[in-house]
């Protein structure tokens, strides 16, 4: 009896694949209060924002550089929609004190050259990125249950492959 067939694999990476989403939603951290954050303060030395969109392509990738830290700190993709660019772009000066929170979870990483997700930033009490905005972000993002919904979807797929592949 082979067990790599057609069959077994496309049912195996469906069931996986459900599992995966089940377990991730479950375990993945999220910032929901203002006590899960740390702020920081730092001197602006440069940022670039890519716009990378398209098939195959990193997505959009936006990171701040701060002068004494070696890590790249980078704006969350669902960040965006509450990100004001444009302004940025126009204000920024090298040098400028810069007001950044970022998740607990990790401060393991300051002082590395790992990016560390923002999840606000400031410039003189001007908010480019609001840590309200993205604290209701993540409390909506953990009390959805796509991910559950989407793997439990993955698994009924995958059962349905293994009984009815011939039928198919």
């Amino acid at each position: 009896m082979k067990i790599f067939t057609d069959r077994n694999f496309r049912t195996f990476f469906l069931v996986g694949m459900g599992i995966y989403f089940i377990v991730e939603h479950g375990t993945r951290e999220h910032s929901v209060s203002t006590e899960d954050l740390i702020e920081l303060k730092g001197k602006i030395i440069d940022y670039s924002f890519k716009d990378n969109t398209g098939w195959r392509r990193q997505g959009q990738q936006y990171y701040i550089y701060l002068d004494e830290y070696p890590n790249k700190f980078q704006i969350k993709a669902d960040y965006l929609r509450y990100f004001d660019k444009e302004i940025f772009k126009e204000n920024f000066e090298s040098g400028t004190i810069l007001e950044i929170s970022f998740p607990k979870y990790q401060e393991h990483l300051i002082g590395t050259k790992e990016a560390v997700l923002l999840t606000s930033l400031s410039i003189n009490s001007y908010e480019y990125i609001s840590q309200r905005q993205t604290i209701e972000f993540e409390k909506s993002s953990k009390s959805s249950n796509s991910d559950y919904l989407l793997g439990i979807i993955f698994i009924i797929l995958g059962v349905l492959v293994f009984l009815f592949h011939n039928k198919l």
